[in-house]
């Protein structure tokens, strides 16, 4: 991650891009997020379809590099170690959503939702 962190710091820097307000970073992630969300506008694709789709895949792919490099830029900026940042935050969810004791009738959205609202319940 260190890597790929430098790399974009040079980026921004040989531009004189280096710099930028938080908020605007911020902004900017919720926009290209955004971006990647409009190509599913009206679609509901599964993972087969999109794999199939060479032309919708290298867009989603290209929208979703936009995010991560301005997520990745936000964290240089304000001097947060991302990858840290990444295991304290699965650390977390693996206690707010543990592995333990689920059905596989509770997997995926249903599983989530009961787990947030039993998360939400102790306040935490």
């Amino acid at each position: 991650m260190k890597e790929l962190e430098q790399e974009i710091k040079e980026y921004l820097i040989e531009r004189n891009w280096y710099g930028q307000e938080p908020a605007d970073l911020a902004k900017s992630i919720m926009i290209e997020g955004a971006e990647l969300l409009e190509l599913f506008q009206w679609k509901n694709y599964s993972i087969e379809a999109i794999n199939a789709d060479e032309k919708l895949k290298t867009n989603l792919k290209k929208e979703l590099a936009d995010v991560l490099i301005y997520a990745i830029e936000l964290g240089i900026h304000l001097d947060i170690d991302i990858s840290e940042a990444i295991k304290q935050k699965l650390e977390h969810n693996r206690t707010k959503y543990p592995a333990e004791g689920v059905a596989d009738k509770d997997t995926g959205a249903d599983f989530y939702m009961k787990q947030k609202m039993k998360y939400r319940e102790v306040g935490e």
